[in-house]
Formats: structure tokens, C-alpha cells, sequence
């Protein structure tokens, strides 16, 4: 790269108006911005001119000085700038990229002088106009000229500043508050106004929870409390934290407890105890309990969960007790405890029809419809444990429901729980809308389990009953990781499982063996017991492909995910294990063992209604009995 007597910044010399003379070697390469702001720079100090279309050198090339970075060059030029000039460029900077004519005169108490200000600004091509109407607005030129004009401000001025434009915004747009809560969280955020920076923080927080923007609630959350905790440590103040901690928790839940919930969480439960605040502790020990479930510590989240739920029946508190079932059957959901679902979730559901109150939400931070998130909860319990009379009836209810009260969250849910049961069911064209169903809402609502979950059974579908191994790995993956990026551990187990079939059946047995041996450790240690079950009967599935050597070790295999799931009370899924062990009995030539295993299989899939599995056993048998 050269800069020439006639100056060309450019390799390709066609790009400019300019004549390569004198060349002078730069061991760098501008990018187009710098050039940009280089050529602004050397034309206001004089070390260029502008003469008939071309830029020409107004003195030695040797002595041109570059700066390291473009950042130098804007800060030159706005030190060349008279006062008021450079004044006007920062006070701007602060409004932000795009600030409006009124809110810059209100901050600066310009009037008359201001309009030939930014006049100048824009000759200067610091600033451009934006918009005529409604009102008149600015907008820099770059967003780097907004960042060095606002680094140029000592802290004690950038606060005042962003003060006084809250103040300006308040006073010109009394009518639209709402709309700017955010803007005006921003500068009293950044200034020092605690008060108005906590009631603005809380404020966003409420408005994006509505239109599902749960990271920019949970952001405006957290910082409402961080504000808090800058304010005097009085009564009133730690009241408050417990307020916005209770707001924050339904988006927390909704993103899988990002990074520094379960810190926020335990300081709530500190400050619960320190205010005798029953209610706000048991509503926090339920959110912990699934946090710790959420992250892979299920014996911790347990414990908390289950504690939450006796203290809210304790006391008798229905608003308490509906969206504590919720989390204490999630938890029941993640670890394979569905008999101890459908201990709790009919006394919920009976005790909200029984108050009249199936379509309350119980307060702003609680997501989801109570009645129809344990309905679905119900339903899928009933079907893993192989009643699917019974468990879809309940699914259908639940998502009935949810869609008569127009609850995005709880639809998406509902769906979920539907496809799921399905799937186990072994319906796959109806699991799968559904599934993609829930996948929509997540999306929409921005759900992070739900968008993990419903990606990782969307595979299970593909793979086990719908045959498409691309589709299959695609959700599976893209699932997977969606929850390692939130830190969500729950069921990854599971969801592994059916990820190294996809590779089995795709010709790579020790890709499969080492990714189901992998979950089945993942299983064991995170509590996921339906999840170590299904791995167990998998894995013999894939030492049973491996020859004669593995054939113990895969009926071994297959007979622990049998007794495993037998014990829980999972009888679908006992009976797929019946079915792989008699498919390994026949392909090692004990055809008695497979045809009494097969017979066993097609007695419980028969007795469940499950007609495509129970097609799939008979189809064995035929081929084993001719």
C-alpha cells in the first residue's frame, strides 16, 4: 500500500482520481474507514488539497504522519473542532447513534445557535439528518465517531449527561413513557439517579416479559437489583430486590437459569429468611430446586422441590401451590419419577377446578397456565407408565386449554407433552407436528428448554419411527446444542442416546457405542433414571450388532434397561426392550429365548394400544416362527 505526492490510498489506482508519484511505503492496509477518516483528517490539517477532481500533497509526502487506528484519527478531528462544536458532538454522543433535534436542545439549552451548530457538524461529516418528520433527528455518521465522542467525556460528565437527557425525555414525551422505558433505563442506569434507574430497570423488565423477550427481561431484572443494591440498605430496598427476584424468575426459567441464577437465587433466599417472607422463600426453593435439576444435580434440586411443595400445601396457598406443582413435577418429568406425577398433579388440578381459578396465571413471573401445564404433565406420565387412553385424553385437555386462553408459553408446552407422548406411543406423523408445533412457540416466546427438548424429540421421531436419518441428526444436533449454549443439562442423556443410533445406523458403531456409553455415564450421574434405562436397552442394541465377543455384554445390556425401567413402572418402554432382547436372541440363533421375548413384547404392546410397535414385534415373529 502507497501514499503517493498526489495521494492514493488504494492497490488498485483506477479506485481514485489521483496520479501515482513519489511513492511512500505504509507496512499496513487500511480498511475503507480508515481511508475514509484519513483522507477527512489530512484535507482539515491542511496536509492535503482538493484541486480539480484530485487530492494533491501540500508538502512532502516523507513527512505525512499515519495514525495507528482510525479511533486517533476521529479523535484528531474532533480536537480540531471550536468548543461548542466539540461540545455539541459529545452531548450528542450520549443520546445515542440517532438523537432528535428537541432532546439535544433541551440537554445543550441551545436554541437559535443550535441549528448552525449542526450545520457545521454535518459539513465536518461527523453527523448526517435522518428524518424531517415527526420530528427532526440526527444520526452520526458511523457508530465509531458516536464512541469516541462519548469516551471523550469524564465519567462524572457522561452521568450528568445521561441524567439530563432522562430528565429531557420525561418532559417531551410525557404521553409516551411507555414506549421509551427502555431509553430512559438506559441513561438513569448510567447515571447517578438510583431511583428513577431502579423504577425505569423494573418497569423494562415488566414491558418485555409481556412481549416475550425474555433476555431482555431477565437483563432489565438483574440490573434493577444491581441498581438496588447501590441504594441504602434499608427494609423498603430489600423488600424490593425480593419483588424484582420474583418478576425475574419466569424469564430466568424460560432461559434455563443463565449464568449467575442460581447466585441471584440464593441471595433471594437469604433476604426471605431475613424478612420472615414464607411465601417469596418457597416460590425461591422451587425455582432453585429446578435450577440445580436444569444443570445435572438432581439429588440437590430435589430436595428443594420437594421442600417448596410440602411448605406451600402446608400453608395452603393455592397461588403458591399451582405453579410450585409445575416446577416440582418438572423435576419428577426430567428424573423419570412419573408415578410420583400422577401422585401430585391430579390434587393440583383438582384443587383448581374445585376454586373455580383453571385460567388464573398466578402472577406475572409464572409463565405458564397452572391447569393446563399439569393436565399435559398428567397425560405424558400416564402414557410413559402405558396408559395412552388415559394420557392423551389429558394431553388433548391441557392443550385445549392452553389454546382457549391464548398462552403462548402453555400451548407451546402443551404441545410438547403431547408429541412426546406420542412418540413413546409410536405415532410418529402426528408426534412430529406436534413437536414442531412446540418448536414454533419456542421460537416465538423464546423458550429455551422447550426449543432444546422439542429439537432432541423431533430426532427420536426421525429416527425411530419416521426413518429419516438426516432430519433426525439435524434436530438432534441443532438440540443439543442449544442446550449446551444455555448450560442446560437435563435429558442431554437421553437426547446422546438417540444421536449415537443416528451414527450407528449411518455406519459408524464406535462413534454410537462411545456416544451411548457417554450418555449412559451422563444418565447415571445427573439422576435421569428413564434416560439410563433407554441407554442401557440401546447400547445392547449396538453390542448386539458387533458379533459374537459382545453378545453377553448386550443381552447383559438389554436385561439391566428392562428391570430398570420394570422397577419405575415404564411399561412401554420395558416392552422395546423385550423387543430388542428377542431380536438379539434371533440373530444368535436362540430362537425359543427370542420367540418367548417377542411374544412378551407383543402381549404389553397390545395390551397398550401401541399398533405400530405392536406391527414391528409380529413382523419378528413371523420371520422366527416359519
Amino acid at each position: 500500500m502507497l501514499i503517493h505526492r498526489k495521494l492514493c490510498l488504494y492497490e488498485d489506482i483506477s479506485q481514485t482520481n489521483l496520479c501515482p508519484q513519489d511513492q511512500v511505503a505504509i507496512d499496513f492496509l487500511p480498511n475503507p474507514l480508515f481511508i475514509e477518516e484519513l483522507i477527512r483528517d489530512l484535507l482539515e490539517n491542511g496536509t492535503i488539497l482538493k484541486k480539480g477532481g484530485q487530492y494533491v500533497l501540500n508538502g512532502k509526502g516523507s513527512e505525512i504522519h499515519v495514525p495507528d487506528s482510525v479511533e486517533s484519527i476521529v479523535a484528531a478531528r474532533m480536537d480540531r473542532l471550536e468548543g461548542s462544536l466539540k461540545r455539541t458532538l459529545q452531548i450528542a454522543s450520549v443520546i445515542g447513534r440517532y438523537f432528535k433535534y428537541r432532546v439535544l436542545q433541551a440537554v445543550t439549552g441551545m436554541k437559535d445557535e443550535l441549528k448552525p451548530c449542526l450545520l457545521l457538524l454535518q459539513e465536518h461529516e461527523f453527523i448526517y439528518e435522518r428524518n424531517l418528520f415527526p420530528e427532526l433527528e440526527y444520526i452520526f455518521k458511523h457508530a465509531l465517531i458516536q464512541e469516541v465522542a462519548y469516551n471523550s467525556l469524564l465519567l462524572r460528565e457522561r452521568k450528568m449527561i445521561h441524567e439530563s437527557i432522562g430528565r429531557a425525555k420525561e418532559e417531551l414525551y410525557p404521553e409516551r413513557l411507555e414506549e421509551i422505558y427502555e431509553v430512559l433505563a438506559h441513561h438513569y442506569y448510567r447515571s447517578d439517579n438510583l431511583e428513577k434507574a431502579y423504577h425505569y430497570l423494573k418497569l423494562s423488565g415488566d414491558k418485555t416479559t409481556e412481549y416475550f423477550s425474555n433476555s431482555e427481561a431477565f437483563y432489565f431484572y438483574r440490573a434493577a437489583i444491581s441498581t438496588l443494591k447501590r441504594m441504602p440498605d434499608t427494609l423498603e430496598n430489600r423488600r424490593r430486590v425480593i419483588e424484582v427476584l420474583l418478576l425475574m424468575e419466569g424469564p430466568m426459567k424460560l432461559l434455563a437459569y443463565p449464568e449467575g441464577s442460581l447466585e441471584i437465587l440464593q441471595d433471594g433466599e437469604r433476604l426471605a429468611v431475613q424478612l420472615g417472607d414464607e411465601r417469596a422463600l418457597a416460590i425461591i426453593y422451587a425455582s432453585m430446586g429446578l435450577c440445580y435439576t436444569f444443570k445435572g444435580d438432581s439429588s440437590q434440586g430435589m430436595k428443594y422441590s420437594e421442600y417448596c411443595f410440602e411448605m406451600a400445601e402446608r400453608i395452603k396457598d393455592v397461588e403458591l401451590l399451582a405453579p410450585i406443582a409445575f416446577d416440582l413435577c418438572s423435576s419428577y418429568t426430567i428424573l423419570g419419577d412419573f408415578t410420583k406425577t400422577v401422585q401430585v398433579a391430579p390434587r393440583v388440578l383438582a384443587l383448581l377446578e374445585r376454586t373455580g381459578r383453571e385460567s388464573e396465571s398466578f402472577g406475572v413471573a409464572f409463565n405458564f397456565n397452572a391447569y393446563s401445564a399439569l393436565s399435559s404433565y398428567y397425560g405424558q406420565a400416564m402414557g410413559f407408565l402405558g396408559d395412552f387412553e388415559e394420557g392423551e385424553a389429558l394431553c388433548d385437555k391441557g392443550l385445549r386449554f392452553a389454546q382457549r386462553i391464548n398462552n403462548l408459553y402453555s400451548v407451546g408446552f402443551a404441545e410438547m407433552m403431547y408429541g412426546l407422548l406420542l412418540f413413546v406411543k409410536g405415532d410418529g406423523k402426528r408426534a412430529a407436528e406436534h413437536l414442531h408445533h412446540a418448536l414454533t412457540c419456542g421460537e416465538e416466546g423464546e423458550v429455551i428448554p422447550v426449543i432444546g427438548m422439542a429439537c432432541g424429540w423431533l430426532g427420536w421421531v426421525y429416527y425411530l419411527l419416521l426413518g429419516d436419518l438426516a432430519a433426525a441428526r439435524a434436530h438432534l444436533e441443532r438440540g443439543l446444542q442449544v442446550q449446551r449454549d444455555a448450560g442446560l443439562h437435563m435429558l442431554m442423556s437421553l437426547h446422546n442416546v438417540a444421536l449415537g443410533m443416528v451414527h450407528f445406523e449411518l455406519g459408524d458403531p464406535g462413534s454410537a457405542r462411545s456416544c451411548i456409553e457417554d450418555a449412559l455415564g451422563s444418565a447415571r450421574s445427573n439422576g435421569e433414571k428413564w434416560a439410563e434405562g433407554m441407554a442401557w436397552i440401546y447400547l445392547g442394541r449396538v453390542l448386539g450388532q458387533a458379533g459374537e465377543p459382545e453378545y453377553d455384554r448386550a443381552e447383559e445390556c438389554i436385561l439391566h434397561g428392562i428391570r430398570h425401567t420394570d422397577e419405575m413402572g415404564m411399561k412401554p418402554t420395558c416392552a422395546l426392550g423385550h423387543l430388542n432382547l428377542g431380536e438379539l436372541y434371533a440373530k444368535t440363533g436362540q430362537i425359543e429365548k427370542g420367540i418367548k421375548c417377542l411374544k412378551q413384547a407383543e402381549g404389553m404392546f397390545r395390551d397398550m394400544g401401541m399398533n405400530y410397535w405392536l406391527n414391528k414385534t409380529q413382523s419378528a415373529l413371523e420371520i422366527l416362527q416359519r
